[in-house]
């Protein structure tokens, strides 16, 4: 009964363990990594996060130059309530009458008196309006919203980043799996052809030589194909990486290396260039970066001018010697005011600060131009990588064709015994390496295509 129980267990085992194994692997196109990682990848969701804090930014700053509207409600009790000495008012107004009131002769000049009482309740609400800020309130405003027109582009640089970072990493896939399977194709036509010496050399129509050599073929290309596997399973590491998936995630890759024309290569480097200083999101953020040091000088300078504020306040006061407020205990009070600050003195700070934003200002020019050199001569790298890769993948593309026909005609010479062995093998290795040229060519091209959009700012979406 025991040993039929274990064979159950056994066999459902081993009917469960292969699916769960086929659940956790991960088919994925060049489309669903682009996604996977926008959705995963912790820089966008820290960009997107910088963007929210600058378009909040917006609205603080806006709220320098709205109305502020506060309530308050303020309750004093006085544990001593002051005296102050006053002149005698009373004996003033009655010195006329002094002869016929003797007893004013004995009242004091100065008399102490206590205002208020023990318990003071207040309540009410201000409103505060500023009408004039020295030009402070809408600086703060252009200033933020070039900071969330800054983050946007910022944003966009870091997606177009990881789109190009994420089909980098997804082609070094399919370009190792193309690179395996050459190997294991040349190492397969290496074994055949070891096959057909082997028959050769047992009926006496080639030498031991050709058949020893035909064997160190083998023997070298084995060593090829293990690194070919292993570049592999660094290449789908490295794509796991950039996606954000756990480390235990088993990925297969689903996609071809092929050429394909580009509307860019009509294009010449000047045309080129001009567009990637006109949209690279870098050079946009940059622009923004310039306005709000502008706009920085005219917050210091603000500082120098005089600020007039509107206020208001509506409250009601009572006072009394106990707690027992009640309605009637209360008087209304309604005050307006506008208020003038001068700066006169603030010892050299607002000077300083001015100083500063023009020293801000003229070091953003300068970024500036370093930014516009350094994408002038990415576009030009860019631009000339591209139709080097055209170029390599032609002669990559005939090459292989020529190799794959001096193959086919090395073989047949051999097996007529117009050859000789070294003569096969030396097709073979030009066979092989043909084939890593154009494949290796087709990777290099189809990057260059993203890189061109990189360079421009126009890596939106996979190609």
């Amino acid at each position: 009964m025991r040993l039929k129980i274990t064979h159950w267990i056994s066999i459902i085992f081993l009917l469960v363990v292969p699916g769960l194994h086929a659940q956790d692997q991960l088919t994925l196109t060049i489309d669903e990594s682009v996604e996977l990682a926008l959705a995963k990848n912790p820089e966008i969701r820290m960009a997107e996060k910088e963007l929210a804090k600058a378009r909040a930014s917006v609205w603080e700053a806006t709220a320098n130059i709205l109305p502020q509207v506060n309530g308050y409600a303020n309750l004093q009790h006085a544990w001593d309530i002051q005296t102050q000495t006053i002149p005698n008012f009373l004996k003033t107004m009655l010195g006329p009458l002094a002869d016929m009131i003797p007893e004013l002769a004995g009242m004091p000049d100065y008399v102490q008196m206590s205002f208020g009482m023990e318990n003071t309740l207040v309540y009410g609400a201000s409103l505060t309006q500023p009408l004039f800020l020295g030009g402070a309130g809408m600086a703060g405003i252009q200033m933020a919203t070039a900071g969330k027109r800054a983050a946007e582009q910022n944003l966009e640089a870091k997606r177009q980043g990881l789109i190009y970072q994420t089909a980098s990493a997804f082609y070094a896939c399919l370009l190792a799996q193309e690179l395996a399977a050459v190997q294991e194709e040349a190492l397969a036509q290496a074994q055949a052809n070891l096959d057909v010496v082997a028959k050769k050399h047992e009926v006496g129509s080639a030498s031991g030589f050709d058949k020893m050599r035909a064997e160190v073929e083998v023997a070298n290309l084995k060593p090829e194909v293990i690194s070919a596997r292993n570049k592999l399973q660094l290449a789908i590491t490295g794509l796991r990486t950039v996606l954000g998936l756990p480390r235990t995630s088993v990925i297969r890759v689903e996609g071809t290396l092929a050429y394909v024309e580009d509307d860019f290569s009509a294009m010449s480097l000047a045309e080129f260039q001009n567009r990637a200083l006109a949209a690279r999101p870098e050079i946009l953020a940059m622009k923004e970066q310039k306005t709000i040091s502008g706009k920085g000088v005219n917050l210091a300078a603000s500082s120098f001018l005089p600020k007039l504020v509107f206020q208001t306040d509506y409250s009601y006061m009572a006072m009394k010697n106990n707690m027992k407020f009640a309605q009637g205990d209360f008087s209304k009070g309604f005050t307006s005011a506008i208020s003038l600050q001068l700066p006169l003195f603030t010892g050299f700070k607002n000077s300083k600060q001015f100083q500063k934003a023009r020293l801000d200002q003229k070091i953003m020019v300068d970024a500036e131009k370093q930014v516009f050199d350094g994408i002038a001569a990415d576009a030009e790298m860019s631009y000339n990588k591209f139709q080097e890769a055209r170029q390599k993948y032609q002669a990559a593309k005939e090459s292989s064709i020529l190799a794959q026909e001096a193959l086919r005609l090395a073989n047949l010479m051999y097996e007529e015994g117009a050859n000789t062995q070294l003569d096969v093998l030396n097709s073979q290795l030009a066979v092989n390496r043909a084939k890593l040229n154009y494949v290796s060519s087709l990777y290099e091209y189809q990057m260059a295509r993203y890189q061109l959009r990189k360079a421009v700012g126009q890596l939106t979406a996979v190609l």
